[in-house]
């Protein structure tokens, strides 16, 4: 699946939606699961990639997350 942080849709492109997932920590290994999850979603839509890729992380003592948003495409 193509990611990317553009907006650009290309030609002959549909843009299927937004998808977001988010999980617990703040960390490298939680963007990669986050971003595991948003992937999932996607292509349980039916896309074929990830545009205009979006990242939060939130850092309070209290609840350390990870949250992706992007663009599903196909």
């Amino acid at each position: 699946m193509r990611v990317t942080c553009l907006n650009t849709l290309a030609e002959g492109s549909e843009d299927l939606g937004v998808v977001y997932a988010s999980v617990e920590g703040v960390n490298e290994n939680s963007f990669h699961e986050c971003l595991e999850e948003l992937t999932h979603k996607a292509k349980a839509l039916g896309a074929t990639g990830l545009i205009a890729l979006q990242l939060v992380q939130s850092q309070f003592q209290w609840n350390q997350r990870t949250s992706l948003l992007a663009t599903a495409i196909k």
